[in-house]
């Protein structure tokens, strides 16, 4: 029995473990919504399973290639598509690398360098331009909406610039 061999690499083992956990939960999920698990047989059934697709969501051990299954579910105004609350249509990334290029966003790095700066994070994900515009684009709102905020609601306390008078205490008073 020879040793040639190649060890696995921890970082490969946690990025699978990632990928197993994210496809069972999207799955468990699933089987609560149906309320019957594959090819059980359940008096009650809140729609049915059908396929699978492939997606690619990037995290912080890299881009996952994740199985998501499909289903149909019964609503009172007709059939719909079935989408997961875990991992929502359309999500590319984890919130937390939205996080990482909107605080390297935020340190001053230009929507060129971020790519540049993140790679120890993205490893092979895709970054885009756009993808970056549109995570900075989220905090424009944000800083839009605190600048535009009312301060009715607020007791707001401020120290004068003469040293003689406070300027929280009643006039007439120092």
């Amino acid at each position: 029995m020879g040793h040639d061999a190649e060890p696995v690499r921890l970082g490969e083992l946690i990025h699978e473990a990632v990928r197993v956990a994210i496809e069972r939960i999207v799955r468990e999920e699933l089987e609560g919504e149906l309320g019957a698990a594959p090819y059980e047989r359940a008096k009650v059934r809140h729609g049915y399973r059908n396929g699978t697709r492939q997606r690619t969501l990037s995290g912080p051990t890299g881009p996952l290639a994740l199985t998501v299954p499909r289903a149909t579910i019964f609503a009172p105004g007709g059939e719909r598509e079935w989408s997961s609350k875990v991992l929502p249509r359309y999500q590319r990334r984890l919130p937390e690398l939205n996080e990482a290029i909107a605080g390297a966003y935020l340190a001053g790095t230009n929507t060129r360098r971020i790519k540049g700066a993140l790679r120890p994070l993205l490893k092979a994900a895709p970054l885009s331009r756009s993808a970056v515009s549109r995570v900075v684009g989220t905090l424009k709102g944000s800083l839009d909406a605190w600048r535009s905020r009312s301060f009715k609601e607020l007791e707001v306390v401020y120290l004068s610039s003469t040293p003689s008078r406070c300027a929280c205490a009643p006039p007439g008073r120092s």
